[in-house]
């Protein structure tokens, strides 16, 4: 079951959400992302998925009554803030669907619940400043006036506050934000510090609003960023061209894409030549050129003519919104350093409480001439440092950044863990075909043994690799230009990792690698030809072979050598070319290691010992996403090459990479260091700012302003610094 948390921006609410939701019953495992507030649960035996949906509504409404909780949300709508108050909503998406949990509109209450909190503190702000020219001007006897000033203007910035600390200890969460300022705050009343506990309440309120907005701007820079869809489409019906909301496009409708119109649905050209702009999908900003025929993907934009196209996927299936929903899931995932600091806020605040406690009552008792008002002051700075929301909230925020930002050069990651394993990666293994070369095959020779004719082996090979649709059968295919009449072919089969069987009226044609005619008792004499050689037999006769070349992709050679800059210890290529073929490739690439003649199973085993030697490391497996499934399985993370509108590499791979683009795999990892090295200033900075007021306070330097900096001030400062992985340029810029 997955339910979206709308207008959830508090860390430490998320982490107590996470962990109470997992102790429902029958949930198994439980993720909620604070990035997009997506909260996924997976389910056990006996699920009551309805019972379950109501107890986490009143769940979350108990710690953030605002938030709304739907089934139902597309990223797009995740930026959205939230603002709504109160027990349920009738929540209407931006998709038209509803969500239940009863109560007043949501876009109504956002508006209302904005307004009226922003009315509350400017009022509050007014009543602070008004206290002071009170004090200032008003005669002694009447302090109870500036009092009730500053009284007033504590209870409008803090009420909810307070009654949020109260109900959350009346339900057993007492270690949050909301309990630690009604503590410091009730505090500061009792030592008569009238202006001090107002100012606090306004503060916190003032650096809350503004984390809020950071949060929210974050979101939303993210969500632009990797915004692919349409929002309308250009219909052609009986009733003319009608402007129809994208989401109602079906398969079989036909559209008129006008110039810089966004392509609202994968399909098919019917009339037209264009050039498209690819770089929301692929990152790529050189124009393709389309014409009648030619497949086009949603998100897609049109660039300088007007096409017709009929519809092949409807919106909700179309390229642009699995991407979407693939970059929403992603964020699902987290990444170790997201879990540890989750469990690191666990022990931190509650360690920090107790030290407040014990700097109250310890050192009046220790100290000769210690003043229990002052150690106490101090606690209370103490308690109001200890929220670890900086920390908590930022590194969810930086992981989907890096997400985001990969997704915008064409590189879409399934997860934050897969940010980990690229950056931690000193093992690349390479696919050879499609991956390291272009995998556009052209035939160079063709032989014939003794016995044979050139025409006869080209016939042969023709009728072999007819049904074939690997890169090699299809050059053999277009080179030899015969037409093949299929009711002659019979008990067509492909041996996977050698070649094909098919019977030709009375003879059996195979066409294949060696290891398919050794299987077949046919004798083949040594071969050392340069190139990928398929040899030709005729009812168990060597009928001759073919040679075909392949060329190296333009990138891979820089790509190559730019991961061994970034720290990458290792590269090795796997083939299941032969060895000669492999090993020459493998010189011309300054590659570590080449294994060539491997069979799928060969591949998986030689996967595994490359791996189990590099046990102290991470070790990454790039292929085409199809043939390779296996070895993709194995991978600490796996990278399927050029797989723009490909389901199964989707499917397949860890890491999709939009287009047939080597230098792409550079940009994934520096993206990954770069994130980490966000997340670890994150880390620094919020730290260091909390460590420095405790030490302050510790030595009775601290004041309460430097506390609420520590926390919401920490909170902001990361945030913004996050925002700067999606501007980030990286390493591959210079091989450009």
């Amino acid at each position: 079951m997955k339910l979206f948390l709308e207008g959830l921006n508090c860390a430490n609410c998320a982490g107590k959400i996470e962990k109470l939701v997992g102790k429902m019953p029958n949930v198994q495992a439980v993720s909620l992302s604070l990035a997009t507030g997506s909260l996924v649960i997976d389910e056990g035996e006996g699920f009551a998925q309805d019972e379950t949906y109501d107890a986490i509504v009143k769940l979350v409404h108990s710690l953030e009554p605002h938030v709304v909780v739907s089934k139902n949300r597309k990223l797009t709508a995740a930026v959205e803030p939230c603002g709504c108050e109160g027990h349920g909503h009738e929540h209407v998406h931006h998709s038209g669907e509803k969500s239940q949990s009863a109560g007043h509109s949501h876009a109504g209450a956002l508006g209302d619940m904005d307004k009226r909190q922003k009315l509350e503190l400017i009022t509050a702000i007014g009543l602070f400043i008004l206290g002071f020219v009170f004090q200032a001007f008003l005669p002694a006897n009447l302090e109870v006036v500036t009092i009730g000033i500053f009284l007033g203007a504590y209870l409008l910035a803090g009420y909810r506050v307070i009654l949020l600390a109260f109900r959350n200890i009346g339900q057993g969460q007492i270690f949050d934000e909301n309990f630690l300022m009604t503590i410091a705050t009730f505090g500061a009343l009792v030592l008569t510090e009238w202006p001090e506990a107002a100012g606090v309440m306004i503060f916190f309120g003032i650096g809350e609003y503004f984390q809020d907005r950071a949060v929210d701007n974050a979101r939303r820079s993210i969500a632009e960023t990797i915004s692919f869809n349409a929002i309308t489409a250009n219909r052609v019906g009986p009733e003319g061209e009608v402007v129809i909301d994208a989401k109602r496009v079906k398969v079989g409708d036909v559209l008129v894409i006008k110039p810089g119109e966004k392509i609202p649905a994968d399909g098919i050209i019917m009339d037209g030549i264009s050039h498209l702009d690819t770089s929301p999908l692929t990152g790529e900003s050189y124009p393709r050129k389309v014409e009648k025929g030619d497949e086009i993907l949603s998100g897609m934009i049109n660039g300088n003519a007007v096409l017709k196209m009929r519809v092949t996927k409807d919106y909700e299936n179309s390229t642009a919104m699995k991407i979407m929903h693939l970059i929403e899931e992603a964020s699902d995932k987290k990444g170790k350093t997201e879990k540890f600091i989750t469990r690191f806020s666990h022990y931190y605040t509650p360690i920090v409480v107790f030290s407040a406690i014990a700097m109250a009552i310890i050192p009046p008792l220790l100290i000769p001439g210690a003043s229990w008002e002052t150690w106490f002051y101090q606690s209370l700075i103490f308690l109001v440092v200890s929220c670890p929301c900086a920390l908590v909230l930022s590194i969810p925020i930086s992981y989907f950044g890096g997400i985001g930002r990969a997704s915008k050069e064409g590189v879409l990651i399934k997860g934050g863990n897969y940010l980990d394993v690229l950056y931690q990666a000193d093992v690349f293994v390479f696919d050879k075909t499609g991956t390291l070369t272009q995998g556009e095959f052209k035939v160079i020779k063709t032989v014939a043994a003794p016995g044979f004719s050139e025409a006869e082996v080209l016939a042969a090979a023709a009728a072999g690799e007819h049904y074939s649709n690997h890169p090699i059968g299809k050059a053999i295919t277009a080179h030899a230009q015969i037409i093949v009449d299929e009711t002659r072919l019979k008990n067509y089969a492909e041996i996977p990792g050698k070649g094909t069987r098919v019977e030709v009226d009375n003879q059996v044609i195979l066409a294949g690698n060696k290891s398919l005619l050794i299987d077949h008792q046919i004798e083949l004499a040594e071969n050392d030809e340069a190139g990928t050689i398929v040899y030709i037999a005729i009812n168990k006769q060597l009928a001759g072979y073919l040679v075909l070349g392949d060329k190296v992709k333009d990138n891979t050679f820089a790509t190559l050598q730019q991961l061994k800059k970034l720290g990458v210890k290792k590269t090795v290529m796997l083939s299941g070319d032969n060895a000669q073929v492999a090993n020459q490739i493998g010189q011309q690439l300054q590659l570590d290691e080449v294994m060539g003649d491997c069979l799928p199973q060969d591949k998986v085993t030689a996967f595994e010992q490359i791996k189990a030697d590099n046990s102290d490391g991470k070790t990454i497996f790039v292929g085409d996403g199809m043939n390779d499934a296996p070895v993709l399985a194995m991978a600490d993370a796996g990278i399927a090459m050029g797989a723009l509108g490909s389901d199964a590499a989707i499917e397949a791979a860890d890491i999709i990479l939009m287009k047939d683009d080597p230098m792409d795999i550079v940009k994934s990892v520096d993206i990954a260091k770069y994130t980490r090295r966000i997340m670890i200033q994150n880390i620094v900075m919020a730290l260091g700012i909390k460590i420095t007021v405790l030490t302050l306070t510790f030595f009775g330097m601290g004041e309460m302003y430097l506390a609420i900096f520590a926390d919401v001030g920490a909170a902001i400062l990361t945030i913004l610094n996050t925002t700067r992985i999606l501007r980030y340029r990286g390493s591959w810029q210079k091989t450009k």
